[in-house]
């Protein structure tokens, strides 16, 4: 499984799952990633640390 925000991939029996009342799942694997893109609502693809970025930029 990936992350939803940094796109790193998730080790088993770790990390967060976060649902929205219309049924969306998020996956995050750090709380980095939880508070970037839901208290900040920061795009992954603007972050130098994100592997979308890096992924993008190539």
């Amino acid at each position: 499984m990936k992350c939803s925000f940094c796109n790193n991939e998730i080790k088993k029996g770790t990390g967060l799952i976060y649902v929205k009342t219309d049924g969306t799942m998020f996956y995050f694997d750090s709380g980095k990633c939880v508070k970037n893109m839901l208290k900040l609502k920061r795009k992954p693809a603007k972050l130098k640390w994100t592997k979308t970025k890096t992924e993008k930029k190539k």
